[in-house]
């Protein structure tokens, strides 16, 4: 359930930082209600790290609107999957300079993302 509530996290911020289209599958408010309304342990966490993870995925999107971000934003192709996004972030999770950096985790995958899927030319809107 971890690794769902991870791969649910990872996919809705890249669907929020880019724009994702409609045909892109989404979490459905019904997907959302049921993930919710599991009572043991590891619903409750998969329930409250998806919204935390869209929260704070919606204000890294706001930051790199606003032109507040530090490399621009991501243009994530739309047939990356969540397992990709997952082991992106995590191998520069994995680099020693991780262990210590205080940014908070929303930006530092913004900026992975943005690193790994830069706007090219006539990408960005």
């Amino acid at each position: 359930m971890k690794r769902l509530a991870a791969a649910l996290t990872f996919a809705t911020v890249a669907m929020i930082l880019t724009g994702a289209s409609s045909e892109a599958p989404a979490m459905t408010v019904s997907d959302l209600a049921q993930l919710c309304s599991g009572t043991d342990h590891v619903s409750r966490n998969a329930c409250r790290i998806y919204i935390l993870g869209v929260t704070q995925g919606i204000s890294v999107g706001l930051r790199m609107g606003g032109g507040a971000a530090r490399g621009g934003r991501p243009c994530v192709p739309s047939g990356v999957s969540a397992e990709e996004l997952e082991a992106t972030v995590k191998q520069q999770l994995a680099a020693p300079q991780a262990a210590t950096d205080s940014r908070d985790a929303s930006g530092f995958i913004g900026d992975v993302l943005t690193a790994h899927y830069p706007c090219r030319k006539g990408r960005e809107p």
